[in-house]
């Protein structure tokens, strides 16, 4: 990729116009990238989207619905490109650009995870790249409470939806929620786990599992305020 982009940077534009028009002929799919933002050492924020990466997530997991065409991998290719522009926009510091995409790919794979059930392990892989970059968007944005609160929820968006769904989730969540946190934003997670819990109790096919990993993250949120 390094030398992707020293081959690029000694282009002229006329070149780079030439380079971009002959590939998007090739892959129209990525006209869109035209018209959105993309992560660059700018010291100007971008402002994202999130119809248009909503958009590109669908189509992304449409992908998969043609069995006969479709190529091996392709979801997750596709679903990687998108969630490899956030982790970029981490890496310029742009906090707030890189949360709109986590925010959406996090939503829009869960909403969809059983509409395509071929495509669990590229879900997976995506809603569990997603926790690194959402952490680090939390410690960048130490004093914008607005901010963390979107991440505080949807980590707990990603936890709840593999306990509920009686998955193993390889990533320590909880840790990070526990951790990490101040006492007003534990009060506010104790709160969410708490309604998970009530919720959860209150189904036929609820199990013990759901119930004991509630259960303990709640008591390791209580326990910090304790000391």
């Amino acid at each position: 990729m390094n030398t992707l982009k020293k081959n690029l940077e000694q282009r002229e534009k006329p070149e780079l116009i030439a380079i971009i028009t002959h590939i998007l002929r090739q892959e129209p799919d990525l006209q869109w990238l035209l018209t959105t933002p993309l992560p660059t050492s700018s010291p100007r924020k971008a402002l994202i989207d999130p119809k248009m990466y909503r958009q590109q997530v669908q189509a992304a997991m449409s992908v998969g619905e043609n069995q006969r065409q479709r190529k091996r991998h392709e979801v997750q290719r596709k679903l990687d490109a998108i969630k490899y522009i956030a982790d970029e926009f981490v890496k310029y510091e742009d906090y707030a650009a890189a949360l709109t995409i986590y925010e959406v790919l996090v939503t829009e794979v869960i909403e969809h995870f059983n509409d395509y059930r071929d495509e669990y392990v590229a879900f997976s892989v995506i809603l569990v790249g997603c926790i690194d970059g959402l952490d680090s968007c939390f410690a960048g944005e130490e004093d914008n409470q607005e901010m963390r609160m979107h991440v505080l929820r949807t980590l707990f968006a990603i936890y709840r939806f593999y306990t509920d769904s009686g998955m193993d989730l390889d990533e320590d969540i909880p840790g990070l929620l526990v951790g990490n946190t101040t006492s007003k934003e534990r009060q506010v997670i104790a709160g969410w786990v708490r309604q998970a819990l009530s919720e959860t109790k209150g189904r036929k096919w609820s199990t013990e599992h759901q119930i004991r990993e509630y259960g303990a993250f709640l008591a390791a949120l209580e326990k910090v305020d304790q000391k």
